[in-house]
């Protein structure tokens, strides 16, 4: 029977930056140099990669392990509509403990040969050993010479004399403890193993409150219905995103290699505005599914709409409100949510572009020139020399007027660590420049609208 009993565990999915934490109790706990120990494997393979040797927490004696940052060093994004399973990790853990081999002894210490002899069953010392023996109260003054190092002389099954005299004995029912000179430990690292448990690159949260235990089988996509991995909510009108001509959302899944997926699009009122299409799969783990007004060899949709996602028992449902107002630029940023996905906002009023000028300058010698016996500068004479040009450039994009959904979505655009700038023609790698935000809410302002201002990744190339 296993030594170790699991306390608490999270769930067999969970993401990636939110606690992953293991809590289990022993009943060795109590020995001297316990450790508890977790070590972690990828999935169906049996070199670790992690392991971790922890002390018995202060009051209850349990083994308390996060292994959150370790998984997020594992998972990360990929802005495309295909399998995305650098996204997701698979692991098994498993549940050990080590603490020094010792025994304590409670029968009276006996006389063999003129040296003293310990019982106690199947003790495991040989002869040869060097051996510590530690006494109970009283022990070092009744009797001085088992104190301390020995070398075992001989040893049966239930019994081992040591090289110390009986005749300095005075109280033979003295007990105590020996461990092995070395410390060397007894060491299980497999006690209780769980296996096939899953990551994937998010963070889930119940708003600025951030707390709640994340509901795995709600996006698992065996259960109907089902969500997908984003911050996004589905299933309610009330709850539906802007989406203009041209712009897209990627919607992460959790997809199973033995299902064959459909897609098909809705209007509000359940008419199908494009047939279902299939999308098939060749591994388990996760797949960035396209939501666009534009699907490819089909009439482009110009209303309200859902899209549905369905598995063989999964479906999966998320509603977009189609924005058809005029605009004066049709600028996009795609951002990475807090559950995986990507989401997008259109910044259709006017756009400022705008440039940062950096230079490192110093003032060199000037030779100057001799003219008729006297020193003049040239005429090309360079003293404040620029020795480095940098240019970074930013552009300031407005949102057209936005319902409260909408609003509540854009602080994760805000804070996103992963956004790109779509002009209509290319995808550039940008930096939101805030440092704060307001969430404007419409019982306060009932016309709502966004401006935000985005630095591109790459900077200019300046020659010199």
């Amino acid at each position: 029977m296993p030594a170790t009993t699991i306390i608490a565990q999270p769930s067999v999915m969970m993401p990636a930056y939110n606690p992953i934490k293991y809590i289990i109790d022993n009943a060795y706990k109590n020995e001297p140099g316990f450790r508890y120990i977790f070590t972690v494997y990828p999935s169906t393979n049996a070199t670790p990669i992690a392991q971790y040797k922890t002390l018995p927490v202060y009051g209850t004696g349990y083994g308390e392990q996060d292994i959150s940052r370790l998984m997020q060093s594992l998972v990360t994004w990929n802005f495309a509509v295909e399998q995305v399973n650098e996204s997701w990790y698979q692991y098994d853990i498993r549940f050990g403990f080590e603490y020094i081999d010792n025994i304590n002894y409670g029968t009276s210490l006996a006389n063999n040969a003129g040296n003293v002899q310990i019982t106690f069953p199947a003790h495991g010392f040989v002869v040869g050993d060097q051996i510590s023996i530690t006494q109970a109260f009283g022990g070092i003054a009744a009797n001085p010479t088992v104190e301390g190092l020995h070398t075992v002389l001989s040893a049966t099954a239930n019994n081992f004399t040591i090289n110390a005299l009986y005749a300095d004995v005075t109280d033979a029912t003295i007990n105590g403890t020996v461990t092995y000179a070395d410390l060397r430990k007894t060491i299980l690292i497999d006690d209780v193993a769980l296996s096939a448990l899953e990551v994937f690159n998010g963070a889930y949260s119940l708003g600025i409150y951030a707390q709640g235990l994340f509901p795995s089988t709600e996006y698992n996509t065996t259960l109907n219905p089902s969500n997908a991995l984003t911050s996004l909510v589905g299933n309610t009108q009330a709850s539906a995103a802007s989406i203009a001509t041209g712009q897209l959302y990627y919607l992460m899944v959790r997809t199973y290699s033995v299902e064959t997926y459909y897609v098909t699009y809705y209007d509000w009122n359940n008419n199908v505005l494009i047939p279902s299409f299939s999308v098939g799969f060749a591994d388990d783990g996760l797949y960035n599914f396209v939501v666009t007004t534009d699907v490819p060899y089909q009439t482009p949709i110009t209303q309200n709409f859902y899209v549905e996602i369905k598995g063989d028992i999964s479906v999966i449902n998320y509603y977009f409100k189609y924005d058809n107002r005029c605009t004066i630029n049709d600028d996009l940023l795609y951002y990475l949510d807090r559950m995986g996905s990507w989401q997008s906002f259109a910044f259709q009023l006017k756009t400022y572009e705008k440039g940062q000028i950096s230079r490192e300058m110093y003032n060199q010698h000037v030779d100057g020139q001799v003219v008729d016996g006297e020193w003049l500068y040239s005429s090309t004479a360079i003293g404040n020399r620029t020795l480095n040009t940098n240019v970074s450039n930013t552009l300031e994009l407005n949102t057209n007027w936005m319902d409260q959904y909408d609003a509540d979505r854009f602080q994760e655009l805000l804070t996103s660590p992963q956004v790109f700038y779509y002009n209509g023609t290319d995808y550039r790698a940008c930096t939101i420049d805030a440092t704060s935000f307001e969430n404007f809410r419409q019982r306060n302002k009932n016309l709502i609208k966004q401006t935000v201002t985005i630095k591109l990744a790459l900077n200019t190339p300046i020659n010199g």
